[in-house]
């Protein structure tokens, strides 16, 4: 007990001569942001606790860094004591409304955080408040184990971060007055659907800092830009919405041209090589010595097949094998140079015609083939 009364006398005494000396010893910590505009100060009121000493500073310290840390929030000045003054301004233990209010005047402040904790067997419980002038206290409860006593313990900074979290509400609150134009658009922050815009204009209540609005609208370019929230002010956003250029429809005339034109030249180069076989066939030196037996009239492939009934002919079957393959790429001659004509003559067509407004009016021979479940019928239509 001498322990505690010793450290509750120094206590004490640091919280008197704080209050004695105003800033004298109220000392400037690291901050994350400056007090002003863009960030709203917090003062956080050390701990008060009847025992657990060691425990009630290392949160007060976990506290003050999740202030540092909490967008929109910066770290009001001073070191005050809760329990110095409840005594000096005879306020009850815990302070009630009215005492809240005079200690803000005390400490000139317009939110601050205090708290008291006690030790419970292995765990600490206790409470946070968050008083702001003009809305007066909240809460939140805690209880953690007894064995945290360093400020920068992972545990208990997130106890500290999840109870700023839940007291604040997040960042403070501002507005962004979106104008674009006329137009009827939906806006999004930051990936995230907000609101739309009525006449071209909507104002959104969102959390102070830099974020990102997009406005997305039917026959427009996505609008972007950056904007940066101050708390409990409105920043006016004027963006200039861009007519979206029409989708060019598909050209499938021109598709379908290059598509027939490429068909075409591979089909006739087929038929090529099919000549190229024949030929080759006929220009054989064998061939040509089985074919010289003969007088120029004799079917040659015709008595390759029947040896017996002209001359001998050495060979014969192979040379009525030759004549089979001849007489197949002669076929294939036949049925790719047609394809290929047909084929690329379609391609030219469809290219020369692609382009061509399908509602104009066209001059030309139209082929309209009819099928029905028993007859068949072309309609041919001259157009001029």
């Amino acid at each position: 007990m001498t322990m505690q009364r010793a450290r509750r006398a120094l206590r004490f005494g640091v919280g008197l001569s704080a209050l004695i000396l105003p800033g004298a010893l109220a000392l400037p910590s690291a901050q994350a942001d400056e007090p002003g505009p863009d960030a709203l100060p917090i003062t956080v009121v050390a701990v008060q606790t009847n025992e657990a000493y060691d425990q009630a500073e290392a949160l007060t310290k976990a506290v003050r860094n999740a202030v540092r840390a909490s967008r929109g929030w910066s770290l009001g000045e001073g070191d005050f004591s809760l329990e110095v003054l409840t005594l000096s301004l005879k306020c009850p233990a815990p302070p009630d409304a009215a005492c809240e209010s005079r200690i803000a005047d005390q400490i000139k402040a317009e939110r601050y955080v205090w708290g008291v904790v006690d030790k419970k067997g292995e765990e600490i419980v206790g409470e946070l408040h968050l008083w702001v002038r003009g809305k007066g206290s909240t809460q939140h409860s805690l209880r953690y184990s007894a064995n945290l006593t360093e400020p920068e313990d992972d545990a208990l900074r997130k106890v500290a971060i999840d109870s700023i979290s839940e007291l604040t509400g997040g960042a403070p609150k501002g507005a962004v007055l979106v104008k674009a134009g006329n137009v009827a658009g939906q806006v999004f922050l930051d990936g995230q659907p907000v609101g739309a815009l009525a006449n071209g204009q909507g104002t959104f209540s969102i959390g102070s800092g830099p974020h990102r609005v997009v406005v997305k609208a039917a026959g427009f370019a996505d609008i972007e830009s950056p904007v940066t929230v101050r708390p409990n002010s409105t920043v006016e956003l004027v963006l200039n919405p861009v007519p979206q250029a029409p989708e060019k429809p598909v050209d499938w005339r021109r598709i379908g041209g290059f598509a027939g034109v490429g068909l075409g030249v591979a089909l006739t180069g087929v038929g090529v090589y099919s000549s190229l076989q024949v030929g080759s066939i006929q220009n054989d030196e064998k061939f040509d010595q089985y074919r010289a037996q003969f007088t120029s009239s004799t079917d040659v492939c015709e008595a390759a097949t029947k040896p017996n009934d002209f001359a001998q002919g050495a060979g014969s079957s192979d040379i009525a094998a030759m004549c089979d393959d001849a007489a197949t790429f002669e076929m294939m001659q036949a049925v790719f140079y047609g394809l290929g004509a047909v084929t690329g003559g379609v391609g030219i067509y469809l290219l020369a015609t692609s382009g061509e407004d399908e509602s104009a009016a066209k001059t030309g021979l139209s082929v309209r083939p009819k099928v029905g479940r028993t007859s068949g019928s072309v309609d041919l239509e001259l157009t001029f």
